[in-house]
């Protein structure tokens, strides 16, 4: 019903229901009056409900998405704004109240609401038509209501321009993963010490650089401090709480390389689609001046993922880097405030109210009041630790809060006519990080990553960075025309799937967390195995099950399996496996099952099993360094 599992987990508990669908009782048929439209609007659903929405203007065609989404999806977009306000233990109750506390912290609605009082009505226009839509929806059709809202006991409201822009900014937050990376660095520097620690951060790999070793981002040698992060349990809650940096593909191939001499774009974004119902709101929007189909996350009336008359549009999470931990260290004169060198700083401290459903108060409901304090660069994230074991405290910078976002961040893109116009467009693509794959009827094809990655002095953002003097290390912003790109490359293709995208010679850092390079390995191979690649090609290698991982892993493993007598048979079958991830053989089984203990094995003992857990449950931090502990024989 929601964006991620954890909350999932919440809501079935609170309602008794095992993954139940929204059941709406409005009509599939007949007219619908909505104040505030400028001519009828005729919605036409499919055979599996999508709707196609005919307008005479983009106004009255966003107030009518607004309106059907909310018919779809309205509880799932009240689940989605009480998250990000942090508002969901009024919902479940007191167990949800470490998320809340993250979230209020984290500060995603009060961000959201102090953008949504700087922008300009004229530069939220389509924005504010989908908010009308919404509205005509909850107010005007109550009966309508999902079924969940009587089950839960809540009661929709009308939406705001701050809630739209809270969904966009947790979106945001989302697929942003590098503070994960800051996490688990310093409790293995704490753990192990900083020199032996950093020989398990993460390798990122660029498939498309041949030469050189995988590259890990090194850390100046008197930066790493012991901060004792593996003492609160409280913590590991920020490495739980991104639900979309599920891995994705996407990409597109030239004129030259599609039967029908026209460009021909894929994606799967990877979004957990057995979620009911899903994460996706797929969408038609049929205009004079616009046709476009797409996708959209509900409440958010933006298609990252779409086609137009001339265009075609994929995604993936491009994990650029703009969230840092600094470690600040407070006044031994006054704790109220924090130094910068010689400086002493106060905090500024913001008192907010946590409401959560308690069947034993006299209302229903107990209050529990939550204290905030900020820096210059970010609100105290370890405020909502217990038990840190120091006289340190760390904030969170994070770049999409230091970002603006208008209409055009929304539309601009969807109204594109061509690649180029595209890519002009993406400019304002400034607080979400993504690769974006584009193909345009002329033939062009392109990859273009969107958002606002910071210049670090300092180098890198792998680990905390300890706040010394008054300087700022985020020196500016990676230029628009710097971001990793492509247009029209010689080899007739572009894609990405999460991979290192930066080769050795890009200017600035980027990221130290990526998505380990099978996959794109993989669809390098496939785009090599010939010249000319249909539709139905484009449809199996989207289905493509080949284990790339297992192509190195294998070898190794089957041959020590097979050494033994209890696991003979099981070195055996690996020995015969054709390497396909195929539900019906059970070698693939077999792989996963040791590959997972394996890795266990190699950590736990050093590592303790709350870090060994941790490390591991964050699947790109630590796959190709494990595979290059493997093949150099380091991992028993």
């Amino acid at each position: 019903m929601t964006l991620f599992r954890g909350l999932l987990g919440f809501v079935l508990m609170a309602l008794l229901v095992n993954g139940c669908a929204s059941f709406n009782s409005y009509p599939d048929e007949g007219i619908l009056s909505m104040a505030g439209l400028q001519q009828p609007v005729k919605v036409v659903r499919d055979e599996k409900g999508m709707p196609y929405i005919y307008a005479d203007n983009l106004s009255d065609a966003f107030q009518t998405m607004g309106f059907v989404t909310a018919q779809d999806r309205l509880f799932q977009m009240e689940l989605t704004r009480m998250v990000a306000a942090g508002r969901i233990s009024e919902l479940v109750g007191e167990k949800a109240l470490p998320l809340d506390r993250r979230m209020r912290t984290i500060g995603i609605y009060r961000l959201a609401d102090r953008h949504a009082r700087l922008l300009h009505d004229d530069a939220t226009v389509l924005m504010r038509k989908y908010i009308d839509g919404v509205n005509a929806f909850v107010e005007g059709y109550p009966d309508d209501h999902h079924l969940e809202f009587n089950l839960s006991g809540i009661h929709p409201t009308p939406w705001t321009l701050a809630d739209v822009l809270s969904i966009m900014y947790y979106m945001s937050w989302s697929t942003s993963a590098n503070v994960k990376t800051e996490i688990i660095t310093q409790m293995l520097i704490d753990r192990l010490g900083p020199e032996k620690a950093q020989a398990l951060f993460p390798l990122n790999v660029n498939p498309d650089e041949d030469a050189g070793p995988p590259a890990v981002q090194p850390f100046a040698a008197d930066c790493p401090l012991t901060l004792d992060l593996l003492k609160d349990r409280n913590l590991l809650g920020f490495l739980d709480d991104t639900p979309l940096t599920a891995g994705s593909n996407n990409w597109a191939v030239n004129p030259a390389m599609s039967p029908g001499a026209k460009p021909i774009l894929a994606n799967d974004p990877h979004l957990d689609a057995r979620i009911l119902p899903g994460p996706w709101y797929p969408c038609g929007l049929m205009t004079p001046e616009l046709r476009i189909v797409g996708a959209h996350i509900p409440g958010l009336p933006a298609m990252p993922i779409f086609r137009n008359d001339a265009l075609a549009v994929g995604i993936t999470n491009a994990y650029a880097d703009v969230q840092d931990l600094y470690v600040e260290t407070l006044d031994p004169l006054d704790s109220g405030r924090y130094l910068e060198g010689h400086d002493s700083i106060p905090f500024e401290v913001i008192e907010e109210t946590l409401r959560y459903k308690d069947d034993e108060a006299p209302e229903g409901f107990s209050e529990e009041q939550l204290k905030i304090r900020l820096t210059k660069r970010g609100p105290v994230i370890s405020d909502v630790f217990s038990q840190l074991e120091t006289d340190r405290v760390l904030s969170l910078r994070w770049a999409s809060a230091e970002s603006m976002v208008s209409d055009s961040e929304f539309t601009r893109t969807m109204q594109a006519k061509s690649a180029a116009a595209f890519r002009e467009a993406l400019r304002q693509w400034k607080t979400i990080q993504l690769n974006f794959v584009f193909a345009d009827r002329q033939g062009n094809i392109g990859w273009h990553v969107s958002g606002m990655p910071p210049i670090r002095s300092g180098g890198g953002g792998t680990i905390p960075y300890e706040v010394r003097d008054s300087q700022d290390n985020w020196s500016g912003w990676i230029p628009f025309e710097d971001m990793p790109q492509a247009s029209n490359p010689a080899k007739g293709w572009v894609g990405t799937c999460n991979h290192k995208t930066v080769g050795a010679d890009y200017p600035y850092y980027y990221s130290s967390y990526f998505a380990s390079s099978y996959r794109y390995r993989r669809l390098k191979a496939l785009m090599a195995d010939r010249s000319v690649i249909s539709v139905d090609d484009h449809w199996q290698f989207q289905r493509d099950t080949h284990n790339v991982m297992a192509e190195a892993l294998v070898p190794i493993m089957a041959p020590v399996l097979a050494a033994h007598d209890d696991t003979r048979a099981m070195g055996v079958i690996l020995s015969e496996w054709n390497l396909q991830d195929d539900a019906n053989l059970v070698a693939p089984t077999i792989f996963h099952t040791v590959y997972g203990r394996w890795a266990v094995e190699a950590f736990q003992d050093e590592l303790g099993e709350t870090l060994s857990r941790s490390m591991l449950a964050t699947w790109y931090f630590w796959q190709e360094r494990f595979q290059n502990m493997v093949e150099s024989g380091q991992s028993s």
